[in-house]
Parts: C-alpha cells; structure tokens; sequence
C-alpha cells in the first residue's frame, strides 16, 4: 500500500470536495474549518491548498484567503480543447500499433459501461478513462501518452462528465463502438475527427452542467 502523508490525504478530500460540488466557484476555503472537520492540523491543510492553486483549483488572496477558481468557463473550454488535441493525434498514432487483444480490451470495456447503471458515475467515468487511456498506451510517442495522462490526473474535474452533466451512458457506449471501428477500419483522417469531436461534446456537457 502506497504511504499517503496528511498533505496528501488533505488533498486528495478537498479535491473530491470540488470535483463533487460542496465547494463553488467563488466559494472560500477556511483552513481552521476544514482542519476541525478532517480532525488535523492547520499545517497539512495549508500545503494542500497550495497544492491545489499551483494546480489551478483555487487562487489565494491577501484578504479573502483561499477561494475556489476552477469552474471558469474559458478555462475549461480550454483545456478541453487541449485534450481534444492531443487524443485525437494519439487515437490516430495508436492505428499502426493497436493489437486484437487491445480491441478486445476495449470491448470489455465498453461492455462494462454499458452494464453499468448510469446512477454509477464515479465508476462509469473511471471505465471511460480506461478506455481512453488503453486505446494511447501502444503508440511509441512517449511524451504525448504522459501528457495525456497527466492531463487526466491534474484535471480530475473532467473525468466527471457522467457524474455531474448530461451525458447519456449509452450515448458515450455507442461513440466508442464507433471508434474501434474506425480503428480496426484504419481511419486515419476520420478517427482523429471523430474522437476530438467526442471528447469536445464531453466539455461541453460538463461545462453546461457546472
């Protein structure tokens, strides 16, 4: 079991907090609040919160103290753009290297969204990222899987979309049969459309939504 220091347990709450929705756009962090709550030190609450502004989640001022800022609509239009970008490249990559097993994999995964009651969000989200992640993770481009995957990670917020914005499971279920398709086709030009188009519906729907 990975060792997780009291910075990191901090962090790791605040931030399902603000991917969940107790904290709002313009909402203030009061750190003896949160350190009485989680039953811990003021010290670990302050790293945290520094953590998460260098991360983007929340700016700090001199007066109002920590204050969420992460729901801005150009921000997230943004780095949804981003994302669409460099999915789209890496799906187009992944046609000379993905393997029958690797569709197969995807299938499974599919499968399991589709089995899954939409009521599960948290899970039907962590299954679409699965997805997408398994489908990059052949191509010898190195450096744009990590800064995919980092992308995943550092903006948690967007692995959201099933939990809090419209996304319809089945819809995302039939998209993705669509791009193993166009994978197995060799659709070059088409898959990389496809799957920037996809992943921008995505943003909009969770931008919509918050």
């Amino acid at each position: 079991m990975m060792y997780k220091s009291k910075v990191d347990i901090v962090y790791e709450q605040l931030l399902s907090w603000i991917i969940q929705g107790k904290y709002k756009q313009g909402d203030r962090l009061v750190i003896s609040h949160i350190a009485r709550t989680l039953n811990i030190s003021e010290i670990p609450v302050r790293e945290a919160i520094r953590r998460l502004e260098s991360e983007g989640y929340l700016k700090i001022y001199a007066n109002a103290g920590a204050v969420i800022d992460c729901f801005d609509k150009n921000t997230l239009t943004s780095i949804f753009q981003i994302k669409s970008v460099l999915e789209g490249y890496a799906s187009r990559l992944s046609i000379d290297y993905i393997t029958e097993d690797t569709v197969r994999d995807l299938e499974k995964i599919n499968d399991s969204m589709r089995n899954l009651s939409e009521v599960h969000g948290d899970e039907l989200s962590d299954l679409n990222m699965q997805f997408h992640l398994k489908m990059y993770e052949c191509i010898p481009n190195h450096e744009l899987y990590t800064m995919i995957v980092s992308l995943w990670n550092k903006w948690r917020i967007t692995r959201t979309v099933f939990k809090v914005s419209s996304v319809n499971r089945d819809e995302s279920v039939r998209e993705h049969e669509r791009i193993i398709e166009l994978l197995q086709q060799k659709e070059y030009d088409e898959l990389e459309l496809y799957v920037r188009n996809h992943k921008l519906r995505a943003g909009m729907n969770l931008i919509n939504s918050i």
